[in-house]
């Protein structure tokens, strides 16, 4: 998925739960999972239920570790695999969605039009 389809799609579940600015903060989160980009190391170790876990164990807070799960969850749906399970070395993937493809970038525009419905709308 691309970076803003993660970050629209937090804010949109944030948004569920707290109608609160922290959430554009939080949000955040949800890109944190690529930064293993940087290391040439990408859709390895940051794109697990065990880093997931770990984020929550470290910030302790459910709406940091919904907004990082988020990134993972969206990456499950494309057509490369993550190890969710690592360090087992399956990895998984639902082949559903295309990166960067057009329905990629159509939510994106859902997640946004939700996200403003839901956060000015419905308070």
């Amino acid at each position: 998925m691309i970076l803003s389809t993660h970050y629209t799609f937090s804010l949109f579940l944030l948004s569920i739960l707290e109608k609160q600015p922290i959430i554009f903060l939080y949000s955040i989160f949800s890109l944190l999972p690529d930064i293993d980009i940087k290391f040439n190391e990408h859709r390895k170790i940051t794109h697990t239920f065990l880093a997931s876990l770990i984020i929550f164990l470290i910030f302790r807070n459910n709406l940091i570790f919904l907004a990082y799960f988020s990134h993972i969850f969206l990456d499950y749906l494309t057509y490369m695999p993550i190890p969710l399970l690592w360090p087992y070395k399956s990895k998984y993937c639902l082949r559903i969605i295309k990166t960067n493809g057009m329905t990629d970038k159509m939510l994106t525009f859902l997640f946004l039009l939700l996200f403003l419905i839901n956060y000015f709308l419905l308070k």
